[in-house]
């Protein structure tokens, strides 16, 4: 279930339905894994179970794994950063005209249309660093989540106009996004980080 809400998560990204935010997300789970710790401890029973007499030690550690898993998650719902389980949660931010990224410690701004991005680092001459990321890609999540928020990646970061491009989506702008990405650069790699001088 916890797999099959992971998989309809990227439809709902992709899709742009707006149904599963991350915190819902993360309630599903815990809920998921709070009931199979119940489960295993035999205090719910299915019909065709067989009746549970004791916990053994194999049954036991599964139950307090997964009560631990949910109290880890569980710091997830307040902000706490999940470290590689980053990658599976659906990203912070939303999909209007700027993104932010949570980063722990603040949210750098990115743009999201590359032709406004490209104007702005003309106009401040600074370079423009392109991020061409996708809605469904663990890759990108993980990126986002463990290397972005180091202070020193952040520093660097903001010395460029930033626009993050999803290639995934559905629609005329991800369409462009991806023909953007395969004309320049050669590739539909994601993530894909470029640089481009102002001018």
């Amino acid at each position: 279930l916890a797999a099959a809400l992971k998989f309809l998560s990227n439809v709902d990204l992709v899709w742009n339905w707006g149904i599963i935010s991350r915190e819902v997300f993360l309630a599903i789970w815990v809920a998921i894994f709070l009931t199979c710790g119940i489960y295993l401890l035999g205090k719910v029973r299915l019909p065709h179970d067989t009746p549970l007499d004791s916990i053994g030690p194999t049954r036991l550690l599964a139950t307090v794994g997964c009560f631990a898993f949910c109290l880890y998650l569980f710091t997830g719902l307040y902000g706490a950063p999940l470290g590689e389980l980053e990658a599976f949660f659906p990203p912070y931010g939303s999909r209007g005209d700027v993104v932010a990224l949570k980063t722990g410690h603040e949210s750098l701004k990115w743009e999201s249309d590359f032709e406004a991005a490209r104007t702005k680092s003309t106009e401040t001459g600074r370079p423009l660093l392109i991020d061409f990321t996708g809605y469904a890609c663990t890759n990108c999540r993980w990126m986002e989540a463990n290397m972005f928020p180091l202070p020193e990646v952040q520093d660097l970061m903001k010395q460029f106009v930033r626009v993050q491009l999803y290639t995934d989506g559905q629609g005329e702008r991800y369409e462009r996004n991806r023909n953007l990405q395969e004309d320049r650069f050669g590739t539909v790699a994601l993530p894909f980080y470029a640089i481009l001088a102002p001018d």
